[in-house]
């Protein structure tokens, strides 16, 4: 299955979490609330992967906000 998919059916599912402070301060910069993400989750597309992160494999998911931005 590909990965936007994994993805999508996590959030679908709510089977995820984010603990990370730094997500949390870059959604706040860009004036984002978290519906703009699940909405850029399910409509937006995968732009890169990052597979060197000692975390593990990371995506960079492209879309749009509930404002269109």
């Amino acid at each position: 299955m590909a990965a936007i998919h994994t993805i999508r059916e996590k959030l679908i599912g709510q089977e995820y979490e984010f603990t990370i402070p730094h997500f949390f301060e870059e959604m706040a910069n860009d004036d984002l609330i978290f519906a703009d993400i699940e909405k850029a989750v399910l409509n937006g597309r995968i732009q890169r992967k990052f597979t060197r992160d000692p975390r593990g494999t990371r995506y960079e998911i492209i879309g749009r906000s509930l404002d269109g931005r």
